[in-house]
């Protein structure tokens, strides 16, 4: 079913307001934003990156490129791997995306109302993100579930409703909601694919809200899933892992994403990484941004940068 109002594609997970916040403020510096044009390589020239050219043949020269792709995808398809250390190729080779994640977009005819907290007038909890877990056995057995059937028969889901903070993301009267749901495998164990299993498995999830807020399946308008392959597929989260690397202590701190390399400085001068694989990790805070932004202009300044 087509989704009937026009915010479905880029803010209802709720974070889309930080994304536009963030490109209205490097427009007002006069940075140019492109989207829709995916990076094909990253040239080399005399041992440092020196031009990222895109799929579709344009070729941008710069002094700094930085890259917030998976790890994976920037030193295993778009740099020579000539032009990395045979070790920093063998950590990258090495890395574990494990922490597959289902998630959902849905249109609702009206607000969730819950067993616990009953009412579709919009209220405090309404606004705040609503997490199913209610206990630690639940959390225990739907772990365990998703490393033997490939998905939690009874998911953990992160439940948030972004319209009742800002309303033009519906019509009036009308809400859209994001599910974060875990946990499931990145790969289904036998023959089977997320292809095959991804409505089932958003069935699922639906009854699984349902079984707290009595009459959600039946206000589900439209959904848009995205199984761990689609999160893969469309967005490079290689496994379906939002974190791009298991958070893991051997993938924290100074060995993220490589040893030597949790500077945020690559093997290649004038390459840098930022995004959810470098340190400090995954999550909504923008640090590794800030941070490999702070050494760029340290390099800058040193003259290390130069054209």
């Amino acid at each position: 079913m087509r989704f009937p109002w026009g915010a479905w594609g880029h803010a209802i997970g709720g974070m889309g307001a930080i994304t536009q916040a963030m490109a209205r403020a490097c427009k007002e510096r006069g940075v140019e934003i492109r989207t829709g044009a995916g990076v094909a390589e990253i040239v080399t020239r005399n041992g440092r990156a020196a031009c990222a050219v895109t799929e579709k043949g344009e070729r941008f020269d710069a002094r700094a490129i930085v890259s917030s792709l998976h790890p994976k995808l920037t030193f295993e398809k778009l740099v020579d791997p000539a032009a990395l250390p045979e070790d920093f190729r063998a950590r990258i080779a090495s890395w574990r995306s494990a922490s597959g994640v289902f998630r959902m977009n849905v249109a609702l005819a009206e607000l969730p109302s819950f067993a616990c907290l009953p009412g579709r007038d919009a209220t405090e909890h309404h606004g705040s993100g609503i997490v199913i877990a209610p206990s630690l056995g639940y959390m225990e057995r739907a772990f365990f579930d998703a490393r033997l059937t490939g998905w939690s028969a009874a998911p953990i889901i992160e439940l948030l409703i972004p319209s009742v903070i800002d309303d033009s993301l519906s019509p009036p009267g009308r809400h859209v909601a994001s599910l974060f749901c875990q946990h499931v495998a990145p790969r289904l164990p036998g023959e089977r694919t997320w292809d095959d299993a991804r409505e089932a498995v958003a069935d699922l999830m639906v009854d699984a809200v349902e079984a707290y807020a009595p009459g959600f399946k039946a206000s589900v308008i439209a959904r848009k899933i995205l199984s761990p392959l689609d999160l893969e597929r469309d967005f490079g989260l290689v496994g379906g892992d939002i974190f791009h690397g298991c958070l893991s202590l051997d993938q924290l701190y100074s060995a993220r994403p490589a040893l030597g390399h949790a500077d945020y400085r690559s093997p290649v001068p004038g390459l840098y990484m930022c995004g959810s694989s470098a340190h400090p990790g995954g999550g909504v805070s923008g640090l590794p941004g800030r941070n490999a932004a702070r050494e760029i202009v340290k390099d800058f300044r040193r003259r290390r940068l130069r054209g």
